[in-house]
């Protein structure tokens, strides 16, 4: 899988402009209607792995659900930091220009067949906690039967349906990248700066895999070569959710407690964004400076920052993202067109970010897989004294 993804992704870049525009519109198309596939039968994936993970957790469910909403928060906290520093040096040492030059010329699909949305994957994840709770303590029995048959269709669907086809469905989105040459026209303008997040932002998310696994190098690599199909499909269809069952794959290749990792990337492929938390706050930062506008006090920070993490259990939505920030942007006083400029930045590195995104998805199952089997590891010592 990897060697064929990363086939796709080098030659459709290195040999994109031999392709005909017309075989690059329809592959294009096949690619959005494989995505309209995938968010069509996603809900029903994502409420299936739930609520079967969770079902099988039994009495350990509501602990568990509580420690992974604060290791979401911490770990959105911690790149948001990271981020305000990098910003921070940033704005102290590089001279920033406002003016970007976005690509006129777009690929665009003439033909797409559109699902309906039935429910959302955010709902689908809710009714699925919610059901893996309550079910098995309204008939216990019965609730393991459905749960191991929800499970199985899941899988199959993702084994021998959705993964498979993941090398077709990356190509028309690489290949609408490398036409639409969106990263260049920003790279050019922002060089500098935008070299300066990806080294900061991948080299966190390497050191996270160097901290789950306790630095020994085997292992550390092994994790991070397990987890390259699913950054390389998050990069090429910018979307963590569309990118759910490769990093699935990739996690339950880290982790031994597969039922965990299971309930555990269907909820944190929308809500754990390292990259996102990150790139926001350097892209505010930077656009607070290049438009010279008034230096905010740090209550104004602190504020803005506790509404974004909070936000970011409802960015459920791929590139929503920004989308939902942009309020809070306007409080902090951006104008018009810093809320254009910042918009149009993201939206063009979102490629990069999603994968930042999901690679640190990757490393949060392992530390906190390892944290949930120590810490129930003691609470099993102590019930038996």
């Amino acid at each position: 899988m990897l060697l064929t993804l990363l086939a796709v992704f080098i030659l459709s870049f290195l040999f994109g402009d031999l392709i005909p525009v017309d075989a690059k519109i329809f592959l294009y198309s096949v690619s959005l209607n494989i995505k309209e596939v995938l968010n069509f039968t996603m809900p029903f994936i994502i409420f299936s792995l739930i609520f079967n993970s969770i079902n099988n957790l039994k009495n350990a469910a509501i602990t568990f659900i509580i420690l992974l909403l604060v290791a979401v928060f911490l770990s959105n906290l911690f790149s948001s930091l990271i981020g305000y520093l990098t910003g921070y040096i940033i704005t102290q040492n590089l001279h920033i220009s406002s003016e970007i030059v976005l690509p006129q010329s777009e690929l665009s699909s003439p033909w797409r067949f559109k699902l309906p949305a039935l429910i959302s994957n955010f709902h689908a994840l809710l009714l699925g906690l919610i059901a893996g709770v309550t079910v098995h303590r309204i008939i216990p029995q019965k609730s393991d039967i459905i749960a191991k048959k929800l499970a199985s269709i899941a899988f199959f669907l993702l084994r021998r349906i959705l993964i498979p086809v993941m090398p077709v469905f990356i190509l028309g989105f690489v290949l609408k990248l490398q036409h639409d040459k969106a990263l260049s026209a920003v790279f050019e303008d922002y060089i500098a700066i935008f070299t300066i997040m990806i080294i900061v932002i991948y080299t966190y998310v390497i050191l996270l895999y160097g901290i789950a696994n306790s630095f020994k190098v085997k292992d550390w690599l092994t994790s991070m070569r397990n987890m390259l199909p699913a950054i390389v499909t998050a990069i090429a269809t910018s979307s963590s959710s569309a990118t759910i069952p490769v990093t699935l794959e990739g996690s339950k290749k880290n982790v031994k407690e597969h039922n965990i990792a299971d309930a555990m990337v269907p909820v944190i492929a929308s809500t754990n964004s390292i990259g996102s938390c990150f790139s926001i706050i350097v892209l505010v930062l930077v656009i607070i400076e290049s438009f010279g506008t008034q230096t905010l006090t740090i209550w104004e920070h602190a504020r803005f920052l506790s509404y974004f993490l909070l936000l970011k259990f409802a960015a459920a939505a791929p590139g929503s993202d920004i989308i939902v920030v942009l309020g809070l942007l306007e409080g902090l006083g951006f104008s018009p067109a810093m809320l254009s400029l910042i918009t149009a930045i993201y939206v063009i590195l979102n490629p990069i970010i999603t994968g930042a995104n999901v690679a640190g998805d990757g490393a949060l199952v392992i530390i906190f897989t390892k944290f949930h089997r120590r810490l129930f590891a003691r609470e099993k010592q102590r019930a038996l004294k």
